[in-house]
């Protein structure tokens, strides 16, 4: 292979990479969103614990393993599905709130509990001394903030601090489903700790993304793909010339032209494999079946464009004859 085929796969691999990017920048994006109006991070993965233990205890834990680790926690009622529960030990991401405030890391220190609502949440609240309350357990939680409307979450949740000392950590960890931000190294051990395995929210992995707000990442696509094409169209035209370079004819001639077309089509499959693996590797996917059918398509338009020079190489020369 000579230097020009091996420059004009390397750009084949360099458009692949462009158009992956493209893809992942989109996801992400969207995702930020919708993490941010939950108020985790992209780093959110959660995990489901089956034993005795109290939240007080995982959260001891987590305190005494953890402490210098960032650490932020969404416990979501598996019985009072409208009910999650949030934890954070150094800096919170925050929600907008559309009266009062969210949560700060001084609110999981004390013994008090604290309550926020969301905008359409069905939980009962009483009304005193111009403070409101939500009675759950026996117990009053103080509301210190309302959430805004945020089409990306359910409207209906209501919040609550917990913390080592707070009366929310005396439920069983088993009937909370664990939602934790934090670096994957330590969502692993934690895992690993507790003989579980880790899932991605469904929340980060569905979005809608109105389509006129991807226009000029779609005209990048194409973009990539035009180079992709002219450069297949080229390497169609080099193994051309180098075909009616050996001086064979007829059958001979078709049969050495299919078989470099084909090592290089398999080339070129090789080279789209290690483009998914690095962006599997490198960049953020919340769905990476979307990626290989990029790839695919991709991998389709280098063998059409490949193809059509062939053909049209073909009636040049019929026509000149």
């Amino acid at each position: 292979m000579n230097y020009k085929k091996i420059l004009l796969l390397f750009v084949i691999f360099l458009s692949l990479l462009g158009i992956g990017a493209v893809l992942s920048n989109v996801q992400s994006r969207e995702a930020n969103q919708l993490l941010e109006a939950h108020g985790l991070s992209n780093n959110t993965r959660y995990i489901n614990i089956n034993n005795k233990q109290n939240i007080g205890e995982f959260l001891q834990y987590l305190n005494k393993t953890f402490h210098n680790k960032k650490i932020q926690l969404h416990l979501d009622n598996k019985i009072q599905k409208n009910q999650v529960l949030v934890w954070a030990n150094h800096s919170v991401i925050t929600v907008p709130t559309e009266t009062g405030r969210y949560f700060v890391p001084d609110d999981f220190k004390g013994q008090v509990s604290f309550a926020i609502l969301g905008p359409d949440t069905k939980i009962k609240t009483l009304h005193a001394q111009g403070n409101s309350y939500v009675l759950w357990n026996k117990r009053y939680y103080s509301v210190i903030g309302n959430l805004k409307h945020y089409h990306q979450m359910d409207q209906t949740k209501y919040y609550l601090s917990t913390g080592i000392n707070q009366p929310t950590a005396q439920e069983r960890i088993k009937n909370y489903q664990i939602v934790i931000d934090s670096n994957t190294k330590v969502i692993n051990q934690i895992a690993k700790h507790y003989h579980v395995s880790v899932h991605t929210p469904e929340f980060v992995k569905k979005h809608q993304i109105h389509r006129l707000s991807v226009i000029n990442e779609i005209l990048m696509i194409i973009g990539y793909w035009l180079v992709i094409a002219i450069c297949n169209m080229i390497l169609a035209l080099v193994n051309w010339r180098q075909a009616r370079r050996t001086n064979l004819r007829d059958n001979l001639m078709k049969i050495w032209l299919i078989n470099r077309s084909l090592r290089l089509l398999l080339i070129e499959g090789i080279v789209t494999l290690a483009a998914y693996i690095f962006l599997c590797w490198r960049a953020f996917f919340s769905k990476t079946d979307h990626l290989v059918e990029l790839l695919i398509l991709s991998f389709i338009a280098m063998i059409l464009s490949y193809g059509l020079e062939i053909i049209i190489l073909k009636r040049r020369e019929n026509i000149s004859a």
